[in-house]
C-alpha cells in the first residue's frame, strides 16, 4: 500500500524512473562515464640525471688529478692550476710543503673517478658517497677562495673558482630527487605493472 500526497498538495517529484537504475549502496555502482577510471601508471623515469652527475664528477676528478700531477714537486710553471689542488690551502701549515696537498689531491681524484664510473651503473649507495665527497670538497674550495683572496693571490684564483663550480654542480645534481629516481633501486619498484584493488560494489559514499 502506498501513500501519495494529501489532497490539495502538489505531487512530490520522483528522482529517476520507477523501474530505472537506482543509485546507492544497496543498488550497485553508478554508471561509468568515458574518461574516468583508475589512474594509469606513468612510464619509467629518465636516467639522464644519473649520467649527467657521473660526467660532472669525472670532469671534476680529472681536473683535480691533472692539477696534482702538474704540481707534484711544487715547482710547476702553472701556479694558477697548482693552487687548485685539493688540500693545498692546508698543506703549508701541516707539512710545510706540498706533500699533504699531493696526497689529498690523489686520494680525492682517484676516489671520485672510481665512484663516478660505478655511478654509471646507477647504484644508489654510490650516489650518497659521491654526494658526501663532493660536499666536503666544495666546502674546501670555498675556504681556498677566501684564503687566496685574503693573501693577495687574486690573479691565481680563476682555476680555484672553476673547480669550486664543477664540484658544487656535481654535488647538487647527484643529490637531486630526479637523480634518485634514476637509480636502479627506484626503477626496480616500477618494474612490474601497476596493480589496483578490485572495485567494490558500492555507490556514492554520500
Amino acid at each position: 500500500m502506498s501513500y501519495g500526497s494529501p489532497p490539495g498538495y502538489p505531487q512530490q517529484p520522483q528522482y529517476g524512473p520507477p523501474n530505472g537504475p537506482q543509485y546507492g549502496p544497496q543498488y550497485g555502482q553508478p554508471p561509468a562515464y568515458p574518461g574516468y577510471g583508475p589512474p594509469q601508471p606513468y612510464g619509467p623515469p629518465s636516467t639522464a640525471l644519473a649520467y649527467v652527475s657521473a660526467l660532472l664528477f669525472v670532469v671534476s676528478g680529472v681536473l683535480a688529478l691533472v692539477a696534482t700531477i702538474i704540481g707534484w714537486d711544487g715547482t710547476a710553471e702553472s701556479p694558477d692550476l697548482v693552487v687548485a689542488i685539493p688540500g693545498l690551502a692546508f698543506s703549508d701549515d701541516i707539512t710545510g710543503n706540498v706533500d699533504f696537498a699531493i696526497s689529498t689531491g690523489m686520494s680525492v681524484a682517484c676516489s671520485t673517478l672510481t665512484f663516478a664510473v660505478v655511478l654509471l651503473f646507477r647504484l644508489d649507495f654510490v650516489r650518497w658517497v659521491l654526494g658526501v665527497i663532493g660536499a666536503l670538497v666544495t666546502v674546501y674550495y670555498v675556504y681556498a677562495i677566501i684564503k687566496l683572496l685574503s693573501d693577495g693571490g687574486g690573479r691565481y684564483v680563476a682555476m680555484v673558482i672553476v673547480s669550486f663550480a664543477l664540484w658544487a654542480a656535481a654535488s647538487v645534481v647527484v643529490l637531486l630527487p630526479g637523480t634518485g629516481r634514476a637509480m636502479r633501486g627506484y626503477q626496480r619498484k616500477l618494474a612490474g605493472p601497476a596493480q589496483y584493488p578490485p572495485q567494490q560494489q558500492m555507490g556514492y559514499p554520500y
